[in-house]
């Protein structure tokens, strides 16, 4: 794009100005559009150097962020930090201030023939440690956001009116450009702070949620460990599904949970001894209810709960707490489903003794279609082929 801007054969540097000018809005970072706009003008205008002093929001002062100049003249970058309490600052940030002429520039020349003094001597002062000529506020909305210091020309002849108006015209369209690209910057700052506030937010989620489940796993002996062993079956599972319908973040979440309901179970009934009756049944199965409960007020990902809420449905809709059937199940539930019997099969319970890996592969099998999804079911075989579903 710039060097469209500064094609050769455009010899004559008020055109290059006025198409300089339409092209600013094109310019999504600011660094990028200020320095365009210092080497059009050393470049075209040919003075001893130009420099730009730009509001520096975060800070509340004004700072020059780009120069470019002749060997000696050139100010160094940083060199100026000005407050808005300078004395240049204070005659620019009124756009009436009678001391700028009616061009709306202040000149060195001009500013030094009225032989100051006050408030004028210290804009002179600040203008000669500048080495200052002209210099040119750009302004929007009225807020000045900007001034562009201009050295002499090198000709040593004074700038025309029709370059000071070019000149103008460039610092005005220069303020409203520096206001689109200095509001998509802290935009995209923004959307940083927001996006890594998310990653702590999420980190400490799945941290609380490792020693919610640690947690759950210590409160019965018969299933400690089973948590973790879920979870990585449901995760070796999804690796074998190509048709995905939830993220793999949400089903590690969700696989790490689905039992937190089980806080709310009496230790009777978690630990007894033999099979429980059916009332005992009853209670045991509200653990899935409860835990959705306990995480809906956390605002985590709908998915989640779902899952955690309906782990327990069966494909044929006997299960529950809902009775759901087929599609109607969430998909993370199906995975963690099977991951879930799988486990329970191939462990110890205080009701039974664990079986076999290989029976529980059969009986895992034998129930796709009534009690597990075939499609996650086949997955399940796949990983289990590969090695990859250890107990």
């Amino acid at each position: 794009m710039l060097q469209q801007i500064f094609k050769p054969l455009l010899a004559d540097y008020q055109t290059q100005l006025e198409i300089a000018a339409k092209s600013m809005i094109r310019f999504r970072k600011p660094e990028h559009l200020i320095r365009m706009i210092i080497r059009m003008i050393s470049e075209h205008i040919n003075v001893t150097h130009a420099a730009i002093l730009l509001y520096k929001q975060d800070k509340n002062y004004y700072k020059l962020v780009e120069s470019k100049g002749k060997k000696g003249m050139k100010i160094p970058v940083g060199f100026a930090r000005l407050d808005p309490e300078n004395p240049l600052i204070r005659v620019f940030a009124d756009r009436k201030n009678h001391f700028i002429n009616g061009d709306g520039v202040l000149s060195y020349k001009d500013l030094k023939a009225k032989n100051p003094s006050g408030l004028l001597e210290e804009v002179k002062r600040q203008m000669e440690v500048l080495g200052a000529e002209i210099c040119i506020p750009s302004y929007f909305k009225n807020q000045l956001l900007g001034i562009l210091i201009l050295g002499e020309k090198i000709s040593g002849d004074p700038l025309n009116r029709k370059e000071i108006g070019l000149l103008l015209t460039l610092a005005n369209d220069a303020a409203m450009a520096l206001s689109n690209a200095q509001l998509i910057e802290n935009l995209r700052h923004k959307i940083d702070e927001i996006e890594e506030l998310y990653k702590r937010e999420h980190r400490l989620f799945i941290n609380t949620s490792i020693a919610l489940a640690a947690a759950i796993d210590a409160k019965d002996q018969y299933t400690r460990g089973h948590t973790g062993r879920v979870t990585k079956h449901s995760l070796e599972i999804f690796k074998e599904i190509d048709n995905k319908e939830c993220s793999e973040v949400d089903l590690h979440i969700t696989a790490l949970l689905h039992d937190i309901g089980k806080i709310g179970i009496p230790d009777v009934v978690l630990h007894k001894k033999g099979q429980l009756n059916g009332a005992e049944r009853i209670k045991m199965n509200e653990h899935a209810a409860i835990g959705a409960t306990i995480l809906t007020p956390i605002g985590e990902s709908g998915d989640i709960v779902k899952g955690v809420r309906h782990h327990h449905e069966k494909f044929d809709g006997s299960g529950y707490p809902d009775g759901l059937k087929g599609s109607q199940i969430p998909f993370i539930a199906r995975i963690i489903a099977v991951a879930d019997a799988f486990d329970a099969i191939t462990t110890d319970r205080p009701y039974r003794e664990k079986k076999p890996i290989e029976a529980a592969v059969q009986e895992i099998s034998k129930n796709s279609g009534t009690q597990f999804d075939p499609e996650v079911v086949a997955a399940f075989l796949r990983a289990y082929e590969k090695g990859k579903c250890p107990v």
